[in-house]
């Protein structure tokens, strides 16, 4: 996504903390995109003295590379580290809660004793977003969506939201931001077989669109936040077999299952019962 698209002061902020989070995984972010923002941000008067002190120090992605590689060690680490020190920031523009301040140690010039301070817990990003990948099957994404609207959250649909200019790719990439659990609807709108088995009867199988989705997911969310949810006798990826699959079946388990995953994640949820 080009930044030129960022209109708001949570979207410009919710931006630069993904390159980030990007760039302490390891992974390739844009350094122009990253400098542009950092310099905006930093000079608007509303919001610059909330940022950590090194935002301020770290100019580029490569010395902000070698600021986060040696305090942690993993992947994980990195990333939560990242989403505590915007969260504050995310939070007063989304829904205007106030800031604390980080207050520095107050030293006694007398006794030479440093004071205790109260620690300021981060306030948490709200999990209130649950993105749905599906395929032709209508009435099964209207029966979820329906019930995660029910639980209290809102359900990302991927074409029931606006383009902006966006491709599909970028779309994704955008509205995934926005949640922290994926559900993806493995329904019978294909059928296929290996091209040797001319004899053998082909199976039905989800959309390829769901099973580039369900991996991207997997890799962005973490695969302990994304739930397959799998309608009738379907064929699934031999390559993500690990993944546990969610049979919908007619007494509605599979919504337990769900509501389980989702507090897991962190979510606040209605009781379904």
């Amino acid at each position: 996504m080009s930044i030129e698209f960022l209109r708001t002061d949570y979207e410009k902020v919710d931006y630069i903390c993904n390159l980030l989070i990007s760039r302490a995984r390891g992974e390739e972010s844009s350094n122009e995109d990253y400098k542009t923002l950092r310099s905006d941000l930093l000079s608007n008067k509303k919001i610059k003295e909330y940022f950590p002190t090194w935002l301020r120090t770290n100019r580029s992605l490569e010395s902000f590379w070698g600021f986060i590689k040696p305090k942690f060690s993993s992947y994980a680490e990195r990333t939560n580290f990242l989403n505590s020190e915007f969260a504050p920031i995310l939070n007063f523009l989304e829904f205007d809660e106030p800031i604390q301040k980080k207050v520095p140690p107050i030293i006694n010039q007398q006794v030479t004793e440093v004071k205790t301070i109260k620690q300021i817990t981060p306030i948490l990003k709200k999990k209130d977003k649950v993105f749905i990948v599906h395929g032709h099957d209508n009435e099964t994404k209207q029966e979820i969506a329906r019930f995660i609207d029910n639980l209290g959250l809102e359900a990302i649909i991927l074409h029931e939201k606006a383009s902006s200019g966006m491709t599909i790719i970028e779309k994704i990439e955008h509205y995934s931001d926005e949640s922290d659990f994926a559900i993806v609807l493995y329904t019978a709108c294909d059928k296929g077989r290996k091209a040797t088995e001319t004899t053998t009867p082909a199976k039905y199988r989800a959309r390829q669109n769901v099973v580039f989705e369900h991996g991207y997911l997997m890799a962005k969310l973490g695969r302990k936040n994304v739930c397959a949810l799998v309608k009738g006798e379907i064929e699934t990826p031999n390559d993500i077999s690990g993944v546990v699959y969610v049979s919908i079946d007619s007494a509605g388990a599979w919504k337990i299952d769900i509501s389980k995953e989702l507090r897991a994640c962190g979510y606040q949820i209605k009781s379904i019962i």
